[in-house]
């Protein structure tokens, strides 16, 4: 059963390997309208980014064999675009640079591929390029789980009120098939929340992946004693990294530190990954009650916390 499923797995992927090599054009023998393929625009671009490389940390790191890369160069380094240069820490050896040429080509390419993603993104709303960013980087993050991602969680910026509503729509619809009416409620809460907002004993914070907005959380406050934890979010992408908890642990002890005596929430018993969150953060679900909403039925739950 295993090696069957992994046969269906490894088809897929070949097959989506086909289509987007096709779709993004780099089969083309001159890729971009160049007299280069894509194996020496990409070393053009590495030698750019890091200007210390030598031939065999080039081939290393592109995974590509050290005589392909050597052919390459010495390709590059015949039509001007390189230049090799003496290592200042260690005269034996070489390093690699970009000519003149070879940073005007580079600019130029950046610039014709950065057109070329316009218009493949052109069809596509905001939130199918945000789904479509998300995933392409969940993909690097199971093929390349070594790889350190920097989680910064934040307070609210401009512009990130939109964002937060957007998602809440999109996810939950997608995932729990709620229907228009959530969009509303998270509109009209967030609105309540930017309209009336007391810094003092309210905030709003952000996660962030490498710069990419990964989720939100709120505390509002209720009543004197009393806050209220609102939109807690995380993006699929970015789940298992432990970044429910960092937002629950934020808004907690920010609610501590303004003196409120307990917490409360409301969440619902589909929300199957946020209860074991609150479970772990010391929420207890004191009311549970069926009905109607976001066009579908739920049980909905009151979950409180004692500070």
């Amino acid at each position: 059963m295993a090696h069957t499923t992994n046969t269906d797995a490894i088809d897929q992927i070949r097959s989506f390997n086909r289509f987007y090599t096709r779709h993004i054009g780099i089969l083309d023998e001159g890729f971009l309208g160049q007299p280069l393929n894509l194996p020496e625009i990409r070393v053009l671009f590495e030698v750019a980014k890091e200007s210390t490389l030598n031939a065999t940390a080039l081939a290393d790191y592109l995974r590509m064999d050290p005589g392909y890369v050597s052919r390459i160069l010495a390709k590059l380094l015949k039509m001007g675009l390189l230049l090799r240069t003496t290592d200042p820490s260690d005269r034996r050896r070489k390093q690699l640079m970009l000519t003149v040429s070879g940073q005007e080509l580079l600019q130029s390419l950046d610039t014709l591929a950065r057109d070329n993603l316009e218009q493949l993104l052109a069809p596509l709303s905001t939130s199918q390029r945000t789904e479509l960013v998300g995933q392409m980087n969940r993909i690097r993050t199971l093929l390349e789980p070594t790889k350190k991602q920097r989680v910064l969680i934040r307070p609210l910026q401009f512009g990130d009120l939109g964002t937060i509503i957007n998602r809440h729509a999109v996810l939950y619809s997608t995932e729990y098939q709620w229907d228009k009416s959530f969009e509303r409620t998270v509109l009209e809460v967030l609105a309540q929340f930017a309209s009336t907002v007391d810094e003092s004993c309210e905030r709003g914070w952000v996660a962030e992946v490498d710069g990419q907005f990964a989720g939100s959380i709120f505390a509002v406050r209720e009543n004197e004693e009393t806050a209220r934890l609102r939109a807690l979010l995380v993006e699929p992408q970015f789940r298992g990294m432990q970044i429910g908890r960092q937002l629950i642990e934020q808004c907690i002890d920010f609610c501590r530190q303004c003196g409120y005596k307990q917490m409360t929430l409301w969440t619902c018993s589909c929300l199957t990954q946020a209860r074991k969150l609150y479970t772990k953060a010391g929420f207890t679900c004191t009311k549970a009650w069926d009905e109607p909403l976001f066009g579908v039925n739920l049980t909905s739950e009151s979950w409180d916390k004692v500070l």
